[in-house]
């Protein structure tokens, strides 16, 4: 076992106030569906947040990223080693899939002044070539908040829980945004079909993620391989149905007057050819990426005009440090679910007659 394994390494919360990570506990715990047993308050008195007893807390503390070895991938940048491997764009109306290998880096790029001078906004997954694990919302918003900073991780999902990629460089001009609360990286959902009728008619449905979504995985090897097309689109339609990690949109996790907490979308600001944002590759795995129709979101859907994303993919030479993040890979927690399970009640639950 490395030493990274051993035992948790710097907490998320000793580095806040530098990396600029980390989301009020109580709104991660919300967000991941899991209620915190508040203290124990006497009859009369309000009950009181108590982090020692609040799940999603408790979970932040065990995954802290080593910070030494992010800032030395952080460095091949700097230092001018790292080494392109491929580039590309992500074009208006499209999805696409860019393949990294673990150790590279992927970087997602702003050119506006070569088009409209507008900023792109995009939606992003990341899943193994196989298609076993993907990008997950509930598990990184347990483990990280709803929005990336730097060194956010990105988690996949239950019955592997393990660490897909982190975020390395986060260039974007925070100064613009309406105030510091708000962000333009967070997992959330996209744009659909049903969406954009509900709200413009069928004529102006001309595009949405959730299609450029369906186009990207259709390109990936894994998904061409299965013949049978109700069983390929089935497929398809699942992995395109998931929450993904929306980038360069402005956005204010808020309760409204009803006390209902939501996504407070902005549009977002002009920034400078060159800002962009980059994530390392924890394992194998596919970048899926969504031009999104929206644009910066700053006319009404369908005038925007999207923007050319700039992607490309870079050679660091540095392997990660683990495939088991949580120290817990080897646990047959599956089976002794199934063993719990079997000593229940297990007779099918039938509609009432």
């Amino acid at each position: 076992m490395s030493d990274h394994e051993k035992q948790p390494t710097t907490s998320r919360r000793d580095f806040v106030k530098t990396a600029g990570t980390g989301v009020a506990a109580a709104g991660v715990l919300a967000a991941a569906g899991i209620h915190a047993r508040p203290a124990r308050a006497a009859d009369g008195e309000k009950a009181t947040y108590d982090a020692d007893v609040d799940p999603a807390a408790t979970y932040e503390r065990k995954v802290g990223p080593d910070l030494d070895f992010y800032n030395k991938v952080i460095a091949t940048k700097t230092n001018g080693t790292r080494k392109l491997v491929y580039e590309g764009t992500n074009d208006a109306h499209m999805g696409d899939a860019f393949f990294l290998k673990a150790g590279q880096v992927i970087r997602f790029e702003q050119r506006p002044s070569k088009h409209n001078g507008r900023t792109q906004i995009a939606d992003v997954m990341f899943v193994t070539p196989d298609l076993s694990q993907i990008s997950d919302h509930l598990n990184t918003s347990a483990f990280e908040g709803l929005n990336q900073r730097l060194y956010s991780g990105v988690w996949t999902q239950s019955l592997f829980c393990e660490k897909i990629a982190t975020m390395v460089a986060d260039e974007f001009p925070y100064e613009k945004l309406e105030h510091e609360d708000v962000s333009h990286v967070f997992f959330a959902a996209h744009c659909c079909a049903e969406w954009i009728t509900m709200v413009h008619g069928p004529e102006d449905n001309v595009n949405s993620c959730h299609e450029n979504f369906i186009h990207a995985f259709n390109r990936l090897p894994a998904v061409r391989a299965i013949k049978d097309e109700t069983e390929r689109r089935r497929v398809v339609q699942a992995l395109a149905d998931r929450n993904d990690i929306n980038i360069f949109q402005g956005n204010l996790f808020t309760q409204d007057d009803r006390h209902v907490t939501r996504c407070r979308l902005s549009p977002t600001p002009s920034v400078d050819d060159g800002v962009g944002i980059e994530w390392y590759a924890e394992k194998d795995m596919y970048a899926i990426v969504s031009n999104c129709p929206y644009a910066d979101q700053a006319l009404p859907f369908p005038e925007a005009k999207p923007n050319p994303l700039y992607v490309s993919v870079w050679e660091t030479g540095i392997k990660p440090y683990s495939q088991d993040h949580l120290g817990n890979r080897k646990h047959a927690w599956e089976d002794n679910y199934y063993r719990r399970i079997a000593t229940k009640d297990t007779s099918v639950v039938h509609p009432p007659s």
